[in-house]
């Protein structure tokens, strides 16, 4: 990189720190720190939506994973498809008609608080194994094309995701994932013009390579349960994966109750997704074409790893200013699911735990000053587990599907009880959910379940239903107060309904 990169780089993180400090003008209270008042545009939402989970682990395995296998990754936007719409169907009308906050109030609505507490806990899991992927992604580019050590440069990457997103919000947090969305298909243009370009023959002839080394293939109808390359496991194992990341993680969550209504909700959704779509196939025929160059070419060495791929790229092959251009588009990956983990992790800490068992004094003040610490005490979690996951040596979109499934199962079988199953009381939903953890992880430590990670939530979510279901048949009824607009069957309760309190549980 060049004077000119650097520019590009420095102009692009000024900007999104500007937006921060413009944005804290606005947080006087809570409501606003984590919902926005209710007043941004569904349309930015929904690009926020999307730019939450497409991070620099998606940017830098995305063409990895197309310079090795094609477009077949692309399937799992259908599965993403399946989730997205089984939230719009059974979640997103609970979620923004009581006004929540969190996605873990509702189930305090419905049960009981330990088990709002088991679900949020489930949730903080889940996201702290997702944080250290996502900021040692972004630090491995950083440290390829500057020469820093992997250690500062994840250094660097938290402390800049943790400074804006604590003093912005939500507000923030969602107008940087619209600028950050942008700049990933700025960079991945320039990525793309960058391989055209150098080679005689351009767009033609680097396609024409990639399809006579077997990469375009888009659908692989066979039935291999450990491949996300097949589409069955891309629509049945994926689509509930993608159905409990949607529905359950607040991350995605919190943009929905941010949304002034349903109907704008459901809008952000659906633009979220084909956004996804859209940036998920431009990763890909990035891969695509970076294949072709190469087999145009000398190739590349052997100890290039898959996510190492673009970086090597960008060091050896993109011109000044296109090189800019993709190591902002690699930052703003990051940043913009770096941004979403960090202010959901202390939306839930304060509403879920601080605000409900500590009820504070001075209320609302105290409460914004509680979560934005929580933000700098969880980026510094976060950059401890970028550490741990730089020594583990595995491939980042391996690692992220491996490690988000173990928390995400439990977590949708919790909502699927509350919704579908109004016979579930309190009692068949926390023990059933903590029955079924633990009869996977035997079951997996013995061998008695072969069946890949990615599976895991398919499997867990509905073994955990069935031993709610069973535990509250031996058990009484719930309450009226329990069930009245919360579950599918009494949706009309919802008509004329304030934002319910949480007393009526206590």
């Amino acid at each position: 990189m060049n004077i000119v990169d650097w520019i590009i780089v420095f102009v692009y993180a000024m900007i999104v720190i500007a937006i921060g400090v413009f944005a804290s003008r606005k947080q006087n209270n809570t409501d606003e720190y984590f919902r926005g008042s209710r007043q941004l545009p569904w349309w930015a939402i929904g690009f926020s939506i999307i730019a939450t989970s497409f991070s620099a682990a998606s940017l830098l395995g995305g063409p990895g994973e197309g310079y090795n296998h094609g477009f077949l990754y692309l399937q799992l936007q259908l599965g993403d498809l399946i989730g997205y719409g089984l939230v719009i169907l059974f979640f997103v009308p609970f979620f923004v008609r009581l006004n929540l906050t969190t996605a873990y109030e509702y189930l305090e609505k419905r049960f009981d608080a330990k088990t709002r507490s088991l679900g949020s806990l489930c949730f903080l899991l889940f996201v702290i194994a997702r944080l250290g992927g996502l900021l040692y992604a972004a630090s491995l580019v950083v440290s390829k094309v500057t020469g820093l050590n992997l250690s500062m440069a994840i250094l660097i990457v938290g402390i800049i995701s943790i400074v804006y997103t604590v003093t912005g919000g939500i507000t923030a947090v969602v107008w940087t994932d619209v600028l950050q969305f942008a700049m990933i298909f700025v960079g991945l243009g320039a990525g793309i013009w960058a391989a055209v370009s150098a080679v005689p023959g351009g767009f033609g002839e680097l396609w024409n390579a990639a399809s006579q080394g077997g990469k375009l293939a888009v659908v692989n109808l066979s039935w291999e349960p450990e491949s996300i390359r097949s589409l069955p496991t891309a629509l049945i194992a994926y689509g509930i994966l993608s159905f409990a990341v949607a529905g359950t993680n607040q991350q995605s969550v919190q943009r929905y109750v941010s949304c002034a209504d349903v109907p704008s909700a459901r809008k952000a959704i659906f633009l979220g997704w084909f956004s996804g779509f859209i940036g998920v196939a431009a990763t890909l025929l990035l891969g695509v074409l970076l294949f072709g160059f190469y087999s145009l070419n000398s190739g590349i060495p052997d100890n290039i790893k898959p996510d190492e791929i673009l970086s090597y790229f960008i060091i050896n092959q993109v011109p000044s200013g296109a090189s800019g251009l993709l190591v902002a588009a690699i930052f703003a990956a990051a940043m913009s699911s770096i941004d979403s983990a960090l202010h959901s992790l202390a939306t839930c800490m304060t509403v879920d735990f601080y605000d409900r068992y500590f009820k504070p004094k001075n209320g609302d003040s105290q409460s914004l000053k509680v979560a934005q610490g929580l933000i700098v005490l969880w980026g510094i979690l976060g950059i401890l587990s970028a550490f741990y996951v730089a020594t583990t040596g595995e491939s980042l979109l391996p690692f992220l599907v491996t490690y988000t499934t173990m928390f995400l199962g439990p977590l949708l079988g919790i909502f699927l009880m509350g919704i579908i199953f109004p016979r579930i009381n309190a009692t068949g939903a926390f023990y059933g959910t903590v029955s079924a953890v633990i009869l996977i992880i035997i079951a997996t430590n013995n061998g008695l379940l072969t069946f890949p990670g990615i599976w895991r939530s398919a499997i867990t979510a509905p073994i955990a239903v069935l031993l709610g279901l069973g535990i509250s048949l031996l058990g009484n009824k719930p309450k009226q107060r329990s069930v009245e607009g919360l579950t599918l069957w009494h949706v009309d309760q919802f008509k004329g309904m304030q934002r319910p309190g949480l007393d009526d549980n206590e």
